[in-house]
């Protein structure tokens, strides 16, 4: 009894010794890939050939002894960009034989937007005696060349109209031209165009555009409209357009890229002060001080008063030239006005357009127009010198008798002038 349970624990000590080496004689032979040239975006076949040369007939021969192998990512890069589709592999190596030779076959998807770069693989073995794992696991690394990139979404060319942007334009047309550079098709592609501060879409809604499906090689054009605010600076923004999109096999992806967009510089004039006070019936004197806030020179800058038929307002020159105006620079406008005698007593506010050019020197020959206003206060009435005067009298009680006088007298002496004046011509 005593010989048979020493017998039995040398026969296991032998078994545990052996099989704590075991996994370590496992050999990778070789591996395959199909497609042998993988691109982004492909399904690939990753065969492993293998040995083991340390089993002998015995053992290897036992029908309770199994080999399992499984296949594994090494490291992030390659669990962000591969997908092992199948990591037990078809059909399993079942039990093992002395001298044979093994071959296990896995799937492994390479997601379309994986960069072409090598992947780390891992392929670990692991022995089953009775259906339980013994010994530690032998692992074989192995790299993955990915040599082409799958659908690569790009822009070819920009295209704005007008060729110069600058502050204050409305529905500027951008082209751009979408391509799929790499080498897998892409469909359901969706451009969604997001704008910085200082420049907005022309129309609801006119951020997301359909592109549908583009080929390998192919391009697609895409406008969009957007609007520039008057105060934008000048400057190149940066626009993000993202690219939403499906490979063949449905799988979704998502690729932001920045698009340049350049706003050039622009005079911008603008009302700081104006003075204009008067009498309903009189002549005055409007003086508008203007100020190039922009951020280009302005050139022949020219004002204009337009007003309204119901204005009670008349003019001997409508327009007044200023001349150049530089960055910071201020100017004057001067306009002659006469006032109707029936003119409302309040602030009346005129329209008021000035023209100016660009700085011919930086190359922009356009011409600006800007609306803007000025007010004129009639703050009275303006009353006739021989009225005032009687009036004047008048408001003395005692006098009355004189102030009637004076005025009689005043006719008198005008009917005598108007018949002398008569007489002579004839």
């Amino acid at each position: 009894m005593k010989n048979k349970i020493i017998k039995i624990s040398f026969a296991a000590l032998v078994l545990i010794a052996y099989i704590g080496v075991v996994n370590a004689l496992v050999e990778l032979d070789s591996v395959s890939f199909d497609p042998a040239i993988i691109a982004a975006g492909d399904e690939v076949d990753i065969t492993l050939n293998f040995h083991d040369r340390a089993f002998e007939d015995t053992f290897t021969q036992d029908k309770e002894t199994t080999l399992n192998v499984y296949l594994e990512t090494a490291d992030s890069v390659s669990g962000e960009y591969l997908l092992i589709t199948d990591a037990t592999g078809s059909p399993n190596v079942g039990h093992l034989f002395a001298q044979g030779i093994w071959r296990k076959t896995f799937r492994v998807k390479v997601k379309t937007d994986a960069p072409a770069s090598k992947y780390k693989l891992r392929a670990r073995f692991q022995y089953m005696v009775n259906d339980k794992p013994v010994g530690g696991d032998k692992v074989e690394d192995f790299f993955m060349k990915v040599k082409k990139e799958g659908i690569i979404l790009g822009i070819a060319n920009i295209e704005t109209n007008p060729v110069a942007v600058r502050p204050g334009d409305d529905f500027v047309e951008l082209n751009t031209y979408i391509e799929n550079a790499g080498n897998k098709n892409a469909k359901s592609i969706e451009a969604v165009l997001n704008l910085p501060v200082g420049i907005e879409h022309s129309y609801t809604n006119n951020n997301r555009l359909w592109i549908g499906k583009l080929a390998v090689n192919e391009s697609k054009k895409a406008t969009f409209f957007v609007d520039v605010d008057e105060d934008a600076g000048s400057k190149k923004y940066d626009l993000e357009l993202t690219f939403n999109y499906m490979d063949l096999d449905d799988n979704k992806y998502s690729k932001e890229i920045t698009i340049p967009f350049l706003v050039k510089e622009k005079p911008n004039i603008e009302v700081i002060d104006v003075k204009g006070t008067g009498l309903a019936g009189s002549k005055i004197t409007l003086e508008v001080t203007l100020e190039n806030t922009g951020t280009e020179d302005a050139e022949a800058v020219d004002a204009r008063i337009i007003k309204q038929s119901s204005q009670p307002f008349s003019f001997d020159l409508r327009s007044n030239y200023v001349g150049e105006l530089q960055v910071g620079e201020t100017g004057k406008a001067i306009f002659t006005i006469n006032i109707d005698k029936e003119a409302e007593q309040k602030e009346h506010y005129l329209k008021l357009l000035i023209r100016a050019k660009g700085d011919s020197d930086k190359g922009d020959n356009n011409i600006y127009t800007f609306n803007r206003r000025a007010i004129i206060d009639v703050n009275g009435k303006k009353v006739n010198p021989v009225v005032g005067m009687v009036i004047g009298v008048q408001s003395n009680g005692a006098n009355k008798t004189i102030g009637i006088g004076i005025v009689l007298a005043i006719v008198i002496i005008g009917l005598v002038i108007f018949k002398s004046s008569k007489k002579k011509k004839e």
